[in-house]
């Protein structure tokens, strides 16, 4: 487990989910793909934690490699599960996840049915639909972020804490500390608002779905992105 700012953690498996260590407990931030459980027990020990101190687990949204482990955490923990309206019917296992925007291209149609060859994650319950502002029951420092696009109901969320921490889910993605939209979404209406109201917030640090954070000056990234939308 990767240090990322004081009390912010990445975990880095196939995947990035992140931890946060707080006065009451561990937040997490996505779970990872199905049957990664063990990476975060491994880490949260790394810091002397145990999974017991898992308090609560937010999704920014329902696909696989975010949500795969939900279930299994949330029952090792104990812990509240927290996810958008918009996703969390996928997450309780009501419906599959929707595809992400990229395989709505016409070229890449063909390969939808790959999707269908990914372990799917084990339904979870859901304790509490979230939306914009601040998280119910969870420290006041962590805002809820609408950001629709990649599916229905993706949410961003930003921590008060080390000048701004801002964890993106896949609403976009960066390289060399360039932010774009990411190969995995399309300039669509929704998208490209959801960069806008990213931009509009004030933070360091950005931690992405399928990237490393950007450690320094992310606010400033995301809005000359945004600049040329």
């Amino acid at each position: 487990m990767e240090r990322v700012a004081d009390g912010v953690y990445q975990v880095k498996k196939g995947f990035r989910a992140f931890v946060i260590d707080g006065d009451e407990g561990l937040t997490l931030i996505d779970t990872g793909l199905p049957k990664r459980a063990g990476a975060f027990v491994a880490g949260i020990e790394s810091i002397g934690r145990s999974v017991v101190d898992i308090k609560a687990i937010v999704l920014t949204h329902n696909h696989t490699d975010h949500a795969g482990s939900a279930a299994a955490l949330k029952r090792d923990s104990n812990s509240a599960l927290y996810c958008s309206a918009g996703d969390a019917p996928a997450v309780r296992g009501e419906r599959r996840p929707i595809d992400p925007p990229v395989f709505d291209r016409t070229p890449l149609q063909i390969l939808k049915p790959l999707l269908r060859l990914m372990p799917s994650a084990d339904p979870a319950v859901v304790d509490l639909e979230i939306e914009s502002g601040p998280v119910p029951h969870l420290s006041e420092d962590l805002m809820a972020i609408a950001t629709p696009g990649h599916t229905p109901g993706h949410m961003s969320y930003l921590l008060e804490r080390a000048g701004g921490v801002l964890f993106v889910g896949d609403a976009a993605r960066h390289r060399d500390g360039t932010v774009s939209r990411g190969w995995f979404n399309r300039p669509t209406p929704d998208i490209d608002q959801s960069m806008r109201t990213l931009a509009e917030r004030d933070f360091e640090i950005a931690c992405f779905g399928h990237a490393d954070p950007i450690p320094r000056g992310a606010g400033t990234a995301f809005r000359e992105f945004a600049a040329t939308l």
